[in-house]
């Protein structure tokens, strides 16, 4: 992701955030809409290893898990292509074990939930991006935050070591560098 594309995103959620007759449920949804584009985004940015299901799948799965604080935000993304595959959608309830998903989303409204979360998909190559800052802290690949009313993200290079991904350094760049307590 290029810093031109981040600023047109940064400054949509800059705007939608900021307008004062928008009610908190349009600005959520401004910044879901936001989310929602730098989860398709990421996956351009993301290398998965060679023996990863993401190459023989016919498409690129991302999954939400719990409550979908999206709404509608994925209209803009759902059956596009990402690396030459058409993106799905699939939703999971806290406590399924997610299958075939490439990426996983956990919604902030599922925090409780993100260690069982994490420990299901602990041995996958799965791109794991949680709704905080904490997640990324807490084993999370990313995870996003709010700054100066901009949707933000952090990343943890050791997350994504163990989970086998490769990360961009054009998304490097872009991204804060957290770390897990201890590492």
């Amino acid at each position: 992701m290029n810093k031109y594309l981040l600023n047109i995103i940064s400054a949509f959620c800059l705007i939608a955030c900021s307008a004062g007759n928008l009610s908190c449920q349009e600005q959520k949804a401004g910044e879901y809409q936001v989310k929602a584009l730098f989860l398709y985004n990421f996956i351009n940015f993301v290398d998965w290893p060679s023996d990863s299901s993401i190459h023989s799948s016919p498409t690129v799965n991302v999954c939400v898990i719990g409550d979908d604080p999206f709404d509608n935000a994925f209209d803009d993304i759902r059956d596009k292509t990402v690396k030459d595959k058409k993106l799905k959608i699939i939703f999971y309830r806290p406590h399924d074990e997610p299958k075939g998903c490439h990426l996983i989303f956990v919604p902030a409204s599922e925090k409780r939930h993100a260690a069982h979360i994490l420990k299901s998909v602990s041995e996958a190559n799965v791109l794991i991006v949680g709704d905080t800052e904490e997640s990324a802290r807490q084993g999370a690949v990313i995870g996003f935050y709010i700054e100066q009313k901009k949707v933000r993200f952090a990343i943890n290079i050791e997350a994504a070591r163990r989970a086998g991904l490769k990360i961009s350094a054009k998304l490097l760049k872009l991204a804060k560098i957290v770390k897990a307590p201890g590492e």
